[in-house]
Formats: structure tokens, sequence, C-alpha cells
């Protein structure tokens, strides 16, 4: 029960940031990253390319909880070390990959 539990928890966790990277390539307005901090859409040089940017970064994370999720129906430990490594270490490279995308796509 405990195994099922996990999977759906991580299944959920999934859902969700796929689910913005889905509204991400969707959008007409530059999708934001940071909580409150809107990104001016003249500030955006390709808002079309620069949300798809976006949502390959939130669905490429979605993976993380998706293969945490289904390791966690054989291996629950190992899934739990594997998600809070990928989990946290991606949260790093989600910021980091952000940080990439503006400088490719922010109006000098």
């Amino acid at each position: 029960m405990v195994k099922v539990i996990f999977f759906l928890s991580c299944l959920i966790c999934g859902v969700i940031f796929l689910g913005m990277g889905v509204h991400a390539t969707k959008k007409k307005t530059p999708m934001n990253f940071w909580s409150g901090v809107a990104v001016p859409s003249e500030s955006i040089s390709d808002i079309p390319a620069y949300n798809r940017a976006m949502g390959k970064l939130w669905g490429g994370y979605s993976v993380v909880w998706f293969l945490s999720g289904l390791v966690g129906l054989w291996q629950p430990l190992a899934a739990t070390v594997l998600m809070c490594i990928l989990g946290s270490g991606g949260a790093v490279v989600l910021v980091l990959v952000y940080k990439r995308i503006e400088k490719k796509y922010r109006i000098k």
C-alpha cells in the first residue's frame, strides 16, 4: 500500500509539472518562472520560442517525478533517494537552465 501511495504522489507531482510545461507552450504571453515576478512581453524577443523552451524545462523536470514513482513500485527506498537527489538537484538545474533561457530571449 505504501508503494501505491508513493507512486500516486509522484505521479501527481509529475502531472503538475508536465501541466505547467503544456501550459507554457500554449501561453500567448511569456511564462513566469519566479513566483510573483511577471515577465513583461516587451522584454522577450521571441515569445513563442521562449514559451516552448519553458515548456521543455518543466516537461523535463516532470520526468524526475514519473521516474521516481515508477522505481518506487519496486524499490521504495531507492526511489526516495532518487527523488531527493534528482528533485533537489533538479531544482538547482531548473534555475540554471531558466537563466540561460532568459539570457537567450531577453531583449538587451
